[in-house]
């Protein structure tokens, strides 16, 4: 049935998914990360929730996440945060009539991330209500900080950040 909805992209596509099945929209959007960020294949990252405000995914510890020590390699910490606010940002934010970049990541570090960790990224409601703000104002471009948590199996919180990401409007004329 050809034409029963607009699709205007791979993102209204998951959309339309996750009105039927949020299990399914998660698995269409753990094969487009990939696709849109390279990097992340090879890290068998894993998304667990996702919704308007919240996004959670894993990466288990591999030979390529691990350093010399058996545990998480900073870089794949900070992987794993920008990915997860990344998805976060393309469900509310998809590309193409929008772009989003990271500004600056502000971590702090409390345990060592061992094992399978997650990131749960919950944008407080006025975050994303300072976001919304680039559909209408007259820049195109907003600001603004997205809180992130790593957490290891236990529930322990490895690593808190805060991330600056910017979104800018695309103007369609």
């Amino acid at each position: 049935m050809h034409g029963a909805f607009p699709v205007n992209s791979a993102f209204d596509l998951i959309e339309h998914i996750h009105r039927i099945s949020p299990y399914a929209a998660r698995a269409v959007y753990a094969r487009l990360v990939p696709r849109l960020i390279p990097l992340a294949g090879g890290l068998k990252v894993r998304i667990r929730e996702l919704s308007d405000m919240r996004c959670e995914v894993t990466m288990p510890a591999t030979r390529r996440s691990r350093n010399h020590l058996g545990t998480m390699y900073f870089g794949a910490q900070m992987t794993l945060i920008d990915l997860t606010v990344g998805i976060l940002l393309f469900r509310r934010f998809p590309p193409g009539p929008f772009g989003g970049v990271i500004k600056r990541v502000e971590a702090e570090f409390h345990a060592k991330a061992k094992g399978t960790i997650r990131c749960v990224c919950e944008a407080p409601v006025a975050v994303i209500d300072e976001l919304e703000q680039v559909r209408t104002c007259a820049s195109g471009k907003v600001e603004g900080w997205v809180p992130a948590q790593l957490l290891d199996k236990s529930g322990t919180v490895v690593t808190e950040a805060r991330v600056l990401v910017a979104v800018k409007r695309f103007d369609r004329r």
